[in-house]
């Protein structure tokens, strides 16, 4: 049982498959044989009991940033708890990079490294290293991890507090942004400059109607639980060029339910100049990429959280009054009325400059 009120309204408002199940079971007249089915449901869908890990990390690599992925890699080795796995997505590195990435590896100490293993992938888009990281994780949840961002001590330790309690629900954490640059360091190295504060620019709690519009969740912020994909089988979408966090996050989230973490945990590196996500593909691959998660979901059979009807509606009588208004502002009364706002307009000016000039005589 939630044991404070904002674990309890958490709790309540999150959506999932099994709180449609136990839903349904709680009527009393529900017919037997359909209960028989929801039963064998709730069963199918239980937490598996995981031999491995508590947390498997997958961290996506190119072999392009090797100082950032030493800061990755440092990050994970001071982790509080230490019950996780890395598996390293080497994806599409060239000869140079993938041997830079290696040496690096070799160079953790025997505790940490003996914990990381690397995986090879060749071609497709940034979903297809998420897949193979998929089936080659053991832990009990999965987490992604760019090699370009960086994590505080407590990231898995408050994933695996929460989880404690959360029956197979997604966990998410808040994140702060930071932005960083690249830059020349002495000998010619690849390096990069912080030229920012880190500020928590995201929502602290998990809104599922807000995600619906634009996603608030940067991808570290997230631990999946590994039912989502064992169980359900969801699979990162191969075919999108970009959004495939975004598109994993939606689809888990109205089946599994989300639980907030409510502790900052990582800062999310946001590039300016040098190779990104935004730069290395253009604007209509973005668009096109949004359109695609927009129309599967609408193509799906959604559960949304307790409350929602509530948001739902004050979205909608929202949207009536931006029709009204954008309705009067294109009326012919509206282009007639123009010459006496502005007549209203140069009065209120007027008056304020004579309230000036009466406050500096007084003065």
């Amino acid at each position: 049982m939630p044991s404070t009120v904002s674990e309890a309204v958490a709790t309540v408002r999150t959506s999932s498959i099994s709180g449609l199940v136990d839903h349904l079971l709680s009527e009393p007249a529900i017919d037997p044989r359909l209960a028989s089915a929801l039963h064998a449901v709730q069963e199918a869908i239980a937490e598996p009991v995981a031999d491995g890990p508590f947390l498997s990390v997958l961290l996506r690599t190119q072999g392009r940033r090797l100082e950032p992925i030493k800061d990755a890699l440092l990050c994970l080795a001071g982790q509080t708890s230490q019950d996780f796995e890395v598996i390293v997505i080497d994806h599409d590195s060239d000869p140079v990079g993938a041997a830079a990435v290696r040496k690096i590896i070799a160079s953790q100490p025997a505790s940490f490294g003996g914990r990381i293993r690397i995986v090879e992938v060749k071609g497709g888009n940034r979903a297809r290293p998420l897949n193979a990281g998929i089936h080659a994780a053991t832990g009990r949840y999965i987490a992604v991890f760019d090699d370009d961002d960086l994590l505080f001590g407590n990231w898995v330790a408050e994933f695996e507090r929460v989880a404690e309690t959360s029956s197979g629900r997604l966990l998410r954490g808040v994140v702060a942004v930071q932005n960083v640059a690249p830059e020349k360091w002495p000998q010619a190295q690849e390096g990069f400059r912080t030229i920012s504060w880190p500020k928590a620019a995201y929502p602290r709690e998990f809104d599922q109607l807000a995600h619906f519009e634009v996603n608030y969740s940067p991808f570290m912020s997230w631990a999946f639980p590994r039912s989502l994909f064992v169980t359900y089988g969801l699979e990162f979408d191969e075919e999108l060029t970009v959004c495939e966090d975004w598109d994993m996050i939606l689809r888990g989230s109205t089946m599994c339910g989300v639980d907030d973490v409510n502790a900052l945990t990582a800062i999310y590196r946001r590039w300016e100049g040098g190779a990104s996500s935004y730069t290395d593909h253009s604007k209509d691959s973005w668009a096109w990429s949004e359109a695609r998660v927009w129309e599967k979901l609408d193509g799906s059979t959604l559960v949304l959280p307790s409350g929602s009807v509530t948001d739902v509606r004050w979205l909608l009588a929202g949207r009536g009054a931006r029709n009204e208004l954008n309705a009067l502002v294109h009326s012919p009364a509206w282009r007639l009325a123009r010459p006496l706002r502005g007549f209203v307009r140069a009065v209120r000016y007027g008056r304020a400059l004579a309230g000036k000039a009466r406050r500096r005589v007084r003065w």
